[in-house]
């Protein structure tokens, strides 16, 4: 659970019962916070997936940019995650660690993927090894994210 609390001046607190952090919106917006929980969700499981291959990352770093619809709600229609790595492991094994994630470990990516596509490019000792890939299963077929088969109920 986490709880947050207003502080007054659009200022909040939140607290997941380890940690306090203040959250001001006039310096790091909410959506800020969203779009680096699935970056640092993301890098969390690559580092992981690597420390559980015997692999260090030796440095790591992400870019993500997105696109959202213009009108309210203003949902997020696009994400383009961009791996920065510097590893000894090979090419392969730096993919499989990034499309794990994406499709399978990342609950913040898998939560978004119906409703938005999702891009991948990686770069691997300073070496582009995948440009703006595409994750298939986060497809969006209409303007509004969601294609008629989301509206019908299976019991």
């Amino acid at each position: 659970m986490i709880k947050i609390k207003h502080l007054g001046d659009h200022k909040y607190s939140a607290n997941n019962g380890k940690d306090v952090i203040v959250i001001d919106p006039k310096k790091y917006s909410p959506v800020d916070y969203f779009i680096t929980g699935i970056g640092n969700c993301s890098m969390f499981d690559v580092v992981e997936l690597a420390k559980n291959k015997g692999y260090e990352i030796d440095e790591f770093n992400m870019q993500i940019e997105y696109e959202r619809k213009s009108t309210y709600p203003k949902i997020f229609t696009e994400f383009h995650l961009i791996y920065d790595i510097v590893s000894q492991a090979d090419a392969i094994d730096v993919r499989r660690w990034v499309l794990s994630s994406l499709e399978t470990y990342c609950s913040t990516i898998n939560t978004v993927r119906k409703v938005s596509k999702i891009y991948y490019t990686i770069k691997l000792n300073g070496e582009i090894i995948a440009y703006k890939e595409f994750i298939i299963s986060g497809d969006v077929e209409d303007s509004d994210g969601f294609d008629d088969d989301d509206y019908i109920c299976v019991a």
